[in-house]
């Protein structure tokens, strides 16, 4: 993983002020998302374009800028610090746009950081979006289980396994349902009703973090923020 993080900041990333944007989600869609990667892909596209969605809109706002250009990198993770299975996504964006001036040039207009509000507005469209997106695939609510999850029907023990895992449970043995002992699960238990930190967002278990931002030179930096594991 050193190696790829050296990559990014050596060849891939421009010297521009880079912002971590990381999404969290409930515990029943981390569950599907583990056996399910046309589901992660289709997520993953709802989350990186509301956020570019809300850099161009800003962009409009703050300096008149259209037909502006995002760009980053995302790293899917399967795991939480406790090694529990949680799949989320850690995006790391240019803190600003690309666009085209009256000279031809391409320039980088950095933007102001993102307000409380902006952060729980793209919240709100990322958590509607992924919502509507599984109501289409037949996997809302009102879904029948058996029908809804090929892999309890296929693999029940698999399913088992990777049920308690993303509740933070044991999943066999004498303690077989209760909750890990000792271990802080970020994310994990209800946030509702909770004052967010700055640029968080919280939504019926959805949690959207995008209080980190690299400024442009500081590259050593950068790379020590990229996850250790994807």
């Amino acid at each position: 993983m050193a190696d790829t993080a050296a990559h990014l900041v050596d060849r891939v990333f421009p010297i521009v002020p880079i912002r971590q944007w990381v999404l969290s989600l409930p515990f029943a869609l981390r569950y599907r998302l583990a056996y399910d990667s046309g589901l992660v892909r289709d997520v993953l596209h709802i989350f990186i374009q509301t956020v570019f969605s809300s850099l161009r809109r800003r962009a409009r706002q703050y300096s008149g800028i259209r037909n502006a250009k995002c760009g980053g990198v995302t790293f899917i993770q399967r795991f939480g610090g406790a090694i529990n299975l949680n799949i989320h996504f850690h995006s790391l964006l240019m803190d600003g746009v690309y666009y085209e001036d009256s000279s031809k040039r391409i320039c980088f207009q950095r933007l102001p950081p993102p307000t409380d509000a902006e952060v729980e507005r793209v919240m709100a469209c990322i958590a509607g979006k992924i919502l509507r997106l599984l109501e289409r695939r037949g996997l809302g609510p009102q879904a029948d289980p058996e029908e809804a999850d090929p892999l309890l029907r296929e693999q029940p023990l698999l399913a088992e396994l990777y049920s308690a895992s993303v509740q933070g449970r044991i999943a066999a043995g004498p303690g077989a349902g209760e909750r890990l002992k000792g271990v802080r699960f970020q994310f994990e238990l209800g946030s509702e009703g909770k004052r967010a930190a700055r640029c968080c967002a919280n939504l019926a278990g959805f949690s959207l973090h995008a209080n980190v931002c690299i400024p442009a030179k500081a590259r050593r930096q950068l790379e020590d923020l990229q996850p250790d594991y994807t």
